[in-house]
């Protein structure tokens, strides 16, 4: 897979979310952002449904999802 979210789209899919949030608030709030690369919601889906208790706690999942597709570390947009 070829990375092709940067960080920008992240962030900006995350601007004004609140935590702790769940993945479907987290899913729900980015969708409502545009201008975002589709592979973020791509991302989005396949972090696990859970609450998440901050954005440190967010991106970790997001980084385990990339490494889970074979992705390098030193790659990853987050």
């Amino acid at each position: 897979m070829v990375i092709h979210a940067s960080r920008v789209d992240y962030r900006n899919a995350f601007a004004g979310l609140v935590f702790p949030a769940s993945k479907d608030e987290i899913v729900r709030r980015s969708r409502m952002v545009g201008g975002i690369d589709r592979e973020v919601f791509a991302i989005l889906d396949a972090i696990a449904p859970r609450r998440y208790a901050d954005k440190d706690d967010l991106d970790a999942a997001i980084r385990e999802v990339y490494m889970a597709r074979g992705e390098d570390s030193e790659e990853l947009p987050i």
